[in-house]
């Protein structure tokens, strides 16, 4: 077993904190999206953008430091690009879902009532996703094993999530809306997916080191 495998290292300590931090801030953005299903485009849910977007940027802090640490450290390459590669796909997932946030503030977006119900369903079908990776990759320094079951679960998530922007965008397309509004509609439906289509792409990276490590 290599470095970056035991526990009781700066790699391990620093990357435990990442992942509290990735858990922090995916959750702030289920609140700052509840916000705006309640209220619109009030302050308060542009407070809470800037808020997930701090929290976002204290993760990125914690990346950093861990790759420092980790190109001082000697390690294997092929581990070391492996949890780089990890953690840089995780970061994208994070990125999207601030994204999302952006998205729906810049275009100043109004949610038909009739579509609330199904795109959160959506956003929380999206955002157990990502915390199915998440927890994964924390997995990973423990249970090959358990890591294998949380791929399995971030599979179911993200056909489900399919199936259900399949039926949001036939139900835009199907409405009175202008045109124009059906678009921008689809793009978020899109854009909320592509959430647990990255969270997959953090658990097909968890199934091929894990893979290699049971060999």
């Amino acid at each position: 077993m290599d470095f970056f495998f035991g526990k009781k290292n700066a790699v391990y300590e620093k990357t435990e904190k990442y992942l509290d931090k990735i858990r922090e801030t995916i959750e702030m953005f289920r609140k700052t999206l509840e916000k705006y299903f309640d209220g619109g485009l009030s302050r308060e849910f542009k407070e809470m953008i800037e808020t997930t977007h701090l929290s976002e940027s204290m993760a990125d802090d914690l990346r950093r430091e861990i790759e420092l640490e980790m190109y001082q450290k000697s390690l294997i390459p092929e581990s070391r690009g492996d949890i780089l590669g990890l953690i840089e796909a995780t970061d994208d997932v994070l990125n999207k879902a601030q994204s999302v946030l952006y998205q729906i503030e810049t275009e100043s977006l109004n949610i038909p009532g009739e579509l609330k119900e199904d795109l959160l369903k959506l956003i929380n079908n999206n955002i157990a996703a990502f915390e199915g990776a998440i927890e994964g990759f924390r997995i990973l320094f423990h249970s090959l094993e358990g890591v294998i079951e949380k791929v399995k679960e971030v599979d179911k998530r993200e056909s489900s999530s399919d199936r259900m922007e399949r039926d949001l965008i036939r139900k835009v397309f199907s409405s009175n809306y202008e045109i124009g509004q059906k678009i921008l509609l689809k793009d978020l439906v899109i854009e909320i997916g592509n959430i647990s289509d990255m969270s997959e792409e953090v658990t097909d990276r968890l199934n091929i080191v894990a893979a290699k490590r049971m060999v």
